[in-house]
């Protein structure tokens, strides 16, 4: 696979000072990876509704240069991201599925190519899942609200079968072959970065929402000069 080249926007990504992560063996077998957040500045949970529903589709023009909106979110692991959806002129939901291709680090051994279906968008949480042959074996969830100093955004990562004859062969030896522990805590890094990344640039891309599924945003250009630029 070739790898796009890094985006440098010369925005730093977070690290983990001011999230908290945990993971959790459940009781019917399944992992649970938890990050809570730092609060995510000058972002709202009204603009991570409008992100999550139009990101896989969406066209970013920053400074002239062309990018599709899933690259400029993690501008050093983000590939690809792909829709299939019932509308395809409205935001994704519920339904319809969305597949995405990321490289931690880099580093090919922490390939993720997965299909998901959107389970479930609105003002205070984002939820995917991962089926194979009708049963779900992965859960990816975000919850966000406003909050004080920013957006506070809670993700998730369940791995597992919830029930069935193959659970325990699944759960205790297949999953864990397949999302190895260097690559799960690989996404926990991901995560924070990725949800930290968007203090760069979503309150600014969001106040140019008018322009459609291509917006232009020269920094160069204050937003006084902006025309499509709406205060938040």
């Amino acid at each position: 696979m070739d790898l796009p080249e890094p985006r440098d926007f010369g925005w730093d990504l977070k690290g983990h000072g001011g999230a908290f992560s945990t993971v959790t063996h459940l009781s019917d077998g399944r992992t649970l990876f938890e990050v809570e957040h730092s609060p995510v500045q000058g972002v709202t949970a009204e603009m991570l509704h409008w992100w999550y529903g139009v990101y896989a589709d969406l066209t970013l023009v920053i400074d002239g240069e062309r990018y599709p909106a899933f690259l400029v979110a993690h501008p050093t692991e983000h590939v690809s991201l792909t829709s299939e959806k019932h509308d395809a002129g409205a935001p994704l939901a519920p339904g319809d599925h969305v597949t995405l291709v990321e490289v931690y680090g880099g580093d090919l051994r922490r390939l993720v190519n997965q299909r998901f279906e959107v389970t479930h968008l609105d003002a205070s949480r984002y939820a995917l899942q991962v089926k194979v042959k009708g049963v779900v074996i992965a859960d990816v969830e975000f919850r966000y609200r406003d909050g004080d100093n920013g957006a506070a955004v809670r993700n998730t990562f369940t791995l597992g079968l919830r029930r069935g004859l193959w659970k325990p062969f699944v759960n205790r030896l297949l999953l864990p072959w397949v999302y190895h522990e260097d690559k799960t805590y690989a996404w926990v890094q991901h995560s924070i970065e990725e949800i930290g990344n968007l203090e760069n640039f979503l309150p600014e891309i969001y106040a140019r929402r008018d322009q459609g599924m291509t917006i232009y945003w020269n920094r160069n250009q204050p937003p006084d000069r902006d025309p499509h630029y709406v205060a938040t």
